[in-house]
């Protein structure tokens, strides 16, 4: 008899599950509320306005987190310092987003990036030029940010990333 046909022919073993210990109790998760506040992200918001990138930094470790976070996962201090964030990053990793335009129906692949900035520790996720094909996307491609024409101080004051040309050399020539 082969390896194959042994692993076949094993048998899934279903134990039976003793209840321990009971609870009675009345969960009303509608009532429970949570203000989700927004103070830390004024300076960073303020900054998309201009067109200018800035990030928190850590005091602990000197991590610098793109966008801002409340607290450093690593060292579990808040980053109390703001430091400015280059406009060029690098496409950390990707994955194929299948966009269906809602006038004609059609599906179009789009790659949808994580970018890591130049500087910085953290990855946001964001989109490439609409013209970019999935096929030209790749791990550490140099891209630089693209402006939204008004800026109103909001996340989607940064339209897409367009990618700019790539100062690594060629290893085969």
């Amino acid at each position: 008899m082969s390896k194959m046909t042994q692993r076949k022919s094993l048998d899934y073993v279903k134990k039976e599950y003793v209840r321990t210990r009971t609870m009675p109790a009345s969960w009303y998760l509608n009532s429970y509320s949570y203000k989700f506040n927004t103070t830390h992200m004024q300076p960073f918001l303020k900054k998309l306005g201009q067109k200018k990138l800035v990030g928190n930094q850590c005091p602990g470790c000197n991590r610098i987190f793109y966008p801002p976070r409340l607290v450093c996962g690593q060292c579990f201090i808040k980053p109390d310092r703001w430091v400015d964030v280059r406009d060029t990053a690098r496409v950390a990793t990707y994955a194929i987003a299948f966009l269906k335009d809602p006038e004609t129906g059609k599906v179009r692949e789009a790659p949808m990036v994580l970018v890591h900035h130049d500087g910085t520790d953290t990855v946001t996720i964001a989109e490439l030029h609409p013209d970019i094909d999935v096929k030209d996307t790749y791990i550490g491609m140099p891209i630089k940010v693209h402006w939204s024409d008004e800026p109103k101080g909001s996340l989607i004051d940064i339209e897409y990333y367009d990618p700019i040309e790539d100062d690594a050399k060629d290893l085969n020539e």
